[in-house]
């Protein structure tokens, strides 16, 4: 891609991400949400491939379908009320169309056919951006008006994206589908407390983003797309698949790594508020994501691929210079969870 226009476009996703965390007028969100699913659209079909323009036409319809419906509930909102204001938009029936709207862009259950597809056919980093950056937007405009939004409506996706992810990531190969799979689980987890608590949801979204994208990292540098990659791993680089492997028990949520900080905080809230019953159910629904995260790490560490006597040994040929951001990420995904009692 021309590097003039390569600029241009991660200046866009950049910017427009930037001004939805500031604006507070429905019209102005909706521009910046339509400036970052365009300069999206490049970036996903720049492989020329087949599989990229089929995921790049499957993202296009879906976002234009939740911005073209965010436009028109809040400009028959603002005939009404003569408010474009986000976080005054208090009429019931907007706030839930606009919150499913939302969704969809966040590729909450059950608004979440188009996400696997769509990373599937993109590249590795692109995959890390849709699954990370792009939920920014969505999540900033859920933040601002959560006092507004609809409990039941919130907290039931959260409970079926979390079966859906744990279900849908069990008969997958490829890696990115099952990462997609993993960030609709993670999806549920955050939406789970956006009205509750808003500032859990946010540090659940971050700690999801620290966690994923060294995963994303190393599969880029190991080229590592399918679960049968994985394997391999070992006689690539020893370091770099013992940090994968902790950095995917932190993604699962096992103690005492710092993805368990969260999923604890998240329970914690919603048994403090009388949401047994819900906390119950979602804390089931992730068993399918643990045995999913489980066989990743089984596949890393303890099977090792077949090495005849006349193949060359990997580990020798291997460039030793690695980022140190993953690596770095990593370490914070394996020791911050020590800072929970001040948060």
């Amino acid at each position: 891609m021309n590097p003039t226009s390569w600029t241009m476009i991660t200046m866009s996703i950049f910017m427009s991400t930037t001004l939805i965390t500031m604006t507070t007028h429905w019209l102005m969100a909706w521009t910046c949400l339509e400036i970052n699913t365009l300069s999206m659209i490049p970036i996903i079909s720049r492989t020329n491939h087949p599989r990229a323009t089929e995921a790049t036409t499957k993202y296009f319809l879906t976002q234009t379908l939740a911005s073209i419906t965010i436009l028109f509930t809040t400009t028959l909102n603002a005939l009404n009320t003569s408010n474009w204001e986000i976080s005054l938009t208090t009429e019931p029936t907007t706030m839930k169309i606009i919150t499913l709207a939302l969704m969809m862009k966040m590729a909450a259950a059950p608004f979440h056919f188009w996400l696997p597809e769509v990373v599937q056919g993109a590249t590795t980093l692109t995959a890390l951006t849709i699954l990370t950056w792009q939920k920014i937007a969505p999540l900033t405009i859920l933040l601002t008006c959560h006092s507004n939004t609809n409990l039941t409506i919130l907290t039931s996706s959260a409970i079926l994206s979390i079966l859906i992810g744990g279900l849908g990531g069990l008969n997958q190969t490829q890696m990115r589908k099952l990462m997609a799979f993993s960030s609709i689980a993670h999806t549920g987890w955050i939406l789970a407390t956006i009205t509750l608590a808003p500032n859990i949801s946010t540090l659940t979204f971050m700690i999801y983003t620290m966690t994923t994208m060294p995963i994303f990292l190393m599969m880029n540098l190991l080229s590592c797309t399918t679960i049968k990659d994985m394997g391999t791993t070992w006689p690539t680089s020893p370091y770099l698949m013992t940090a994968m492997l902790l950095t995917i028990l932190s993604l699962t949520g096992l103690p005492p790594l710092t993805g368990f900080m969260p999923k604890w905080l998240i329970l914690n809230k919603m048994i403090a508020l009388n949401m047994t019953l819900e906390a119950i159910l979602m804390a089931m629904f992730s068993l399918p994501s643990l045995y999913m995260y489980l066989r990743l790490t089984y596949i890393l560490a303890m099977t090792m691929p077949p090495h005849p006597s006349s193949m060359l040994m990997k580990w020798r040929l291997t460039n030793k210079n690695y980022t140190m951001l993953p690596l770095t990420m990593t370490t914070m995904m394996m020791l911050l969870l020590p800072l929970s009692p001040s948060l």
